[in-house]
């Protein structure tokens, strides 16, 4: 599998996968521990993938990304990211396969639905966002998610929304030429509450197909939690996590 440019890389497979992913998270919260003083707004997004071959071989990799902010003070902002490569107890052999693996890892991109109504009068309403996943440049699969919201007795609003789509790519440099195909659906939740606090989860299941390399079932979650803390909860509760990397 070829090396990438984040912060930090490993592989994970098999029984060390998704166990040593909660470790990983650990540590990366750790690094992103502020200083004292000033209240500010934390924000972690983690990623897991699983691919499954239909020898019963398993691909698991993630990502996670949390950052704390001051709103207005973008010197104070800290940001840490990492990404857990796919892996397997040997190189992934076809190159189609390995670059749409990687691509759920770092090519994997879900821009929200835009902010909602703050009016409390307002208690419905529906917003769009985009799931992309980059394979390379100017190669993509894109849908539209569409997600509706209601507001609860709490005034939270509250969402789901659904997709479904494919791509078809015909890779044209190598003879034969080869052809690669997603085929994805998926459902997103979301719930905001009033004061700013936000938890939402998107989930991806499908199949991957490459003619050359056969065919894969995807499994593909995206959480992000938004949470206001001050500074000194932040570095009292983050700054103690300890945690090392599994690296095969």
């Amino acid at each position: 599998m070829r090396q990438m440019n984040e912060i930090r890389n490993t592989r994970l497979a098999g029984k060390t996968g998704l166990a040593a992913f909660a470790i990983v998270m650990s540590t990366a919260w750790a690094a992103c521990a502020p200083e004292e003083g000033g209240d500010g707004r934390l924000k972690v997004r983690s990623l897991e993938i699983r691919a499954t071959a239909e020898d019963g071989s398993v691909f698991e990799g993630g990502a996670i990304d949390s950052t704390w902010t001051i709103p207005g003070d973008d010197a104070r902002q800290l940001t840490r990211s990492l990404v857990l490569e796919p892996g397997h107890e040997s190189d992934m052999p076809n190159r189609l396969v390995d670059l749409a693996l990687g691509a759920l890892v770092t090519g994997f991109a879900f821009v929200p639905p835009r902010d909602l109504p703050e009016d409390i009068q307002i208690t419905e309403d529906d917003a769009n966002g985009l799931l992309e996943i980059s394979l390379q440049q100017g190669i993509n699969f894109r849908v539209t998610v569409t997600t509706d919201y209601r507001r609860d007795e709490d005034l939270a609003w509250r969402g789901t929304g659904e997709f479904q789509d494919y791509m078809v790519w015909i890779d044209g440099t190598v003879t034969p030429a080869d052809t690669l195909r997603f085929n994805l659906e998926g459902e997103y939740q979301d719930v905001r509450e009033r004061g700013g606090a936000q938890q939402a989860t998107l989930r991806v299941e499908g199949t991957l197909y490459v003619a050359s390399g056969g065919e894969y079932a995807i499994e593909v979650t995206e959480r992000v939690e938004t949470t206001t803390m001050s500074a000194a909860r932040a570095a009292r509760e983050l700054g103690d996590a300890r945690g090392e990397v599994v690296r095969r």
